[in-house]
């Protein structure tokens, strides 16, 4: 009877159903995890934590219940933002054939993994969520700056502001990760930004403007060819170079004229000097040239220590601080619990490192996919 039906209605076996099947949706949910970027989430342990870390070195007490929502929603807006880039951004994804771990987007839109309209459903599912998270916060001054936040993530590259596309891009991500994030978890634990955490975050402020600038030297020719004006397209390489360069010394002199002036403790201003060796080199390697040819082997090491440098300085902020706190006697059981949480970051960032060193020979067995294989870091994508 089988041999006289047409080959399109004999019912296939379950294994010639199934197997296929259930291998493209594991292919399709990793994709969505792809895009979703989780590695970058690494850094905002940072400025969340080192904002809990000021409010209790003036002597509030640790919240516990609001530091998990602001992290939580740090974390859900960082997400919600991947989500969101990836789809607006997918057209300058597509042109970039210069990649590294680092810059041109997760791939996973490029590699048809997922469909597009899926990472923007995405990213409105957590701008819901993020939300609902502001709708919660006790005070409308937190909720402001959480909308704040929000509204410059969301149209960091969504229409009709496309604040990458318009030369705000770098300043937008130094302004949600290097102060609005940890804002907002200021207020939530103590009902007020304290000047300590301006002047602490305000130097890393602008390494953060040079490092997203370093990010988009390597984006630079794909994001010419679809209009995407960041500030090395508007600027040109060599003035782009010159201003990452500038805002190095600038960033730690004024660090120090804080301490001078009294605003940021020596013990915080110690710590933080300390990564100025990652500012040097950083010079060294794009006075070089390391980034005017746009080779991912001579761009993968620039960017990535582009990123962790301002990783590693919030870091040493966030220690200074624990450490200025306990001089002065704070509630132990918040500085543990801070501790606990640099720590964390300490051992996951570790195993970045090693990860990163690992990458090289993964590059030299399989050239064509080592970039988009190689691990990622912190950022806002």
């Amino acid at each position: 009877m089988a041999a006289m039906l047409e080959p399109r209605l004999i019912p296939r076996t379950r294994h010639a159903v199934t197997g296929p099947t259930i291998e493209r949706d594991r292919a399709r949910w990793r994709g969505f995890l792809r895009l979703a970027r989780l590695r970058f989430l690494l850094y905002n342990l940072l400025p969340v934590g080192l904002a809990v870390a000021v409010s209790v070195h003036q002597g509030h007490p640790l919240d516990l219940t609001w530091y998990a929502v602001a992290q939580l929603f740090a974390w859900t807006v960082h997400v919600m933002t991947h989500y969101c880039n990836e789809y607006f951004d997918l057209d300058a994804d597509r042109a970039n054939v210069y990649f590294t771990p680092w810059t041109g987007g997760s791939r996973a839109l490029v590699d048809g993994l997922v469909a597009p309209v899926v990472s923007l459903g995405a990213g409105f599912v957590l701008l819901s969520a993020s939300m609902l998270m502001m709708a919660a916060m006790p005070s409308w001054q937190a909720r402001l700056l959480a909308t704040a936040a929000v509204v410059l993530a969301w149209f960091y590259t969504a229409p009709p502001l496309k604040l990458n596309y318009r030369g705000a891009g770098e300043m937008t991500v130094a302004a949600i990760l290097n102060g609005l994030w940890p804002a907002v978890a200021a207020m939530l634990q103590a009902g007020t930004v304290p000047m300590l955490l301006v002047a602490v975050l305000a130097p890393t402020a602008l390494l953060q403007v040079a490092r997203m600038m370093v990010m988009n030297l390597g984006d630079r020719r794909s994001d010419a060819t679809v209009g995407k004006r960041t500030l090395p397209v508007i600027i040109g390489y060599q003035p782009a170079v010159n201003l990452i360069v500038g805002a190095q010394p600038v960033a730690y002199a004024m660090l120090t004229a804080f301490a001078v002036l009294g605003w940021v403790p020596w013990l915080v201003w110690a710590a933080m000097a300390a990564t100025a060796p990652l500012s040097a080199w950083l010079v060294r390697q794009l006075r070089g040239g390391a980034m005017r040819d746009l080779e991912p082997r001579r761009m993968t090491p620039v960017v990535f220590w582009a990123s962790n440098h301002v990783s590693l300085i919030v870091a040493a902020a966030m220690l200074g601080v624990i450490l200025d706190a306990a001089r002065q006697s704070a509630n132990p059981g918040a500085l543990a619990v801070l501790g606990a949480v640099l720590t964390a970051y300490g051992v996951l960032f570790a195993h970045r490192l090693w990860l990163a060193h690992r990458a090289p020979t993964r590059v030299d067995r399989d050239p064509p996919r080592a970039a988009s294989a190689a691990p990622g870091s912190s950022g806002s994508g």
